[in-house]
């Protein structure tokens, strides 16, 4: 008689609960793209061990990921938790943004000086000030406010310590902090860009701060003088602080997507001025135009075999960025939307890899490099939740147990710019035919034996 191995029963056992199949979703269906943000969020979270809390396992040489991946992994499961509603990791999220903030609560930890740039800062403050706009759990420490850390960095990085006092480039923001690192004598434009980031959305959290308006306004003003950003909407990646001209014609996604951003934030807090208008016009056809060349978003800069760790992280940041440009100016809308729809379901056709056999890869274009990573899985991650709007999400307490308080908060959005609930099957009614399936699968084993 014909028998199972316990091998074989097991691959059938996970393959009926989901657990060991290639990702599939409808871009137009709510439900469906939750189910699968939920399974890609749970592998993501699968790379975050909590040896350090907050960070991913490194820096090189110990691990693969720099301390500035942190925050970018709080930052995509704050996104995850405001469009899904799914709070399981609340107490993951409080512990990395706490534990990292530094002694003078920055986000400079001593720990990390010798690698900590200004848009490494930048990215955690964002994440941060993602934290006080999505209504997460207040931090549970006297005095302090997520947004109050995001304000100590903005306020650090305004400081002319951290700028070049002299020539073309005076103004700009140093890549670097500390004279001493690689780096200090380059103007990276997305510390630039981030530092504006960070501004314009305190601005429009404290009701249009002039202060920080203003930040964002000599930001912009700083980068197209310069030509990092040129008169075509390209945004390059920086230039030597000596002479501002020697610029590097590199152009990441991470950077573009974070200049368009602010300036679509500056639109909405300005009221639709002329001005950020026409910014938001050329930089989102631009970075749809540069980054998105076939309809699916791609590293140019690097792609197909020559990106680092890092910069597989960098389409999360673009997809992200994107959705919030949408939130912010709605009318780009009919412009954005489309192409992140054919982005996602081109990013979930790649996570077909790893053990489980639903990992992500790092190519959503062309043929697979076979690479698995925390970026490659926070990237398809940001792109499934850019097609999601956000949700109403109860404040969790303060409490290790995580549960709810009586809180809650929503940010606005054109229900038209998003997929529509479609009647389709539920979790519980999926719960309830895996059920069913093991029960049948058992009951096979059984008889086989």
């Amino acid at each position: 008689m014909a028998r199972f191995s316990s091998l074989s029963f097991s691959r059938l056992l996970l393959s009926a609960t989901g657990a060991l199949a290639a990702l599939t979703v409808d871009v137009d269906d709510v439900d469906s793209i939750k189910k699968a943000a939920a399974l890609v969020a749970e592998d993501l979270m699968s790379f975050y061990t909590g040896e350090i809390p907050g960070l991913l396992p490194g820096p090189p040489p110990d691990g693969d990921y720099y301390q500035w991946t942190g925050g970018a992994l709080w930052t995509a499961m704050l996104d995850y938790r405001s469009r899904t509603g799914d709070t399981q990791y609340d107490d993951k999220i409080s512990e990395g943004l706490l534990f990292q903030r530094g002694p003078n609560e920055d986000y400079l930890s001593p720990n990390w000086t010798a690698t900590e740039g200004n848009d490494d800062q930048a990215i955690w403050a964002m994440a941060a000030l993602l934290a006080a706009e999505t209504n997460f759990t207040d931090p549970g420490v006297e005095n302090l406010t997520y947004t109050s850390l995001a304000q100590n960095v903005f306020d650090e990085q305004s400081n002319e310590a951290r700028r070049v006092q002299k020539g073309s480039c005076a103004g700009g923001l140093r890549w670097q902090i500390y004279i001493t690192n690689n780096g200090y004598n380059f103007v990276s434009t997305l510390a630039n860009v981030a530092y504006a980031n960070l501004a314009a959305r305190l601005s429009l959290q404290n009701g249009h701060n002039e202060t920080q308006a203003d930040a964002v306004e000599d930001t912009f003003s700083f980068l197209q003088d310069t030509k990092l950003i040129d008169s075509n909407f390209n945004v390059f990646d920086g230039t030597q602080a000596t002479d501002c001209s020697e610029i590097n014609k590199l152009q990441f996604s991470i950077g573009s997507a974070l200049a368009l951003e602010s300036a679509a934030v500056m639109y909405n807090s300005t009221g639709g001025d002329k001005k950020w208008k026409l910014l938001v016009d050329g930089l989102a056809q631009k970075t749809l135009d540069v980054f998105f060349p076939s309809g699916v978003a791609k590293e140019v800069a690097c792609e197909p075999d020559n990106c680092n760790t890092d910069m597989t992280f960098y389409k999360s940041f673009l997809h992200r960025s994107l959705a919030s440009t949408i939130r912010v100016a709605p009318y780009t809308t009919d412009l954005i939307l489309p192409v992140l729809k054919q982005s996602a379901a081109a990013a979930v056709k790649t996570c077909t890899l790893g053990d489980n056999g639903r990992m992500c890869g790092s190519i959503w274009s062309g043929d697979s490099d076979g690479q698995t990573g925390a970026g490659q899985q926070m990237s398809v991650l940001s792109a499934l939740l850019s097609l999601l709007p956000e949700e109403t999400v109860a404040k969790a307490s303060n409490s290790s147990s995580g549960g709810s308080g009586t809180d809650s908060t929503t940010t606005p959005t054109d229900s038209s710019s998003q997929p529509s609930d479609t009647a389709g099957s539920s979790g519980a009614h999926t719960g309830v035919s895996a059920v069913i399936m093991l029960a049948s699968l058992l009951l096979t084993s059984f008889l086989l034996n």
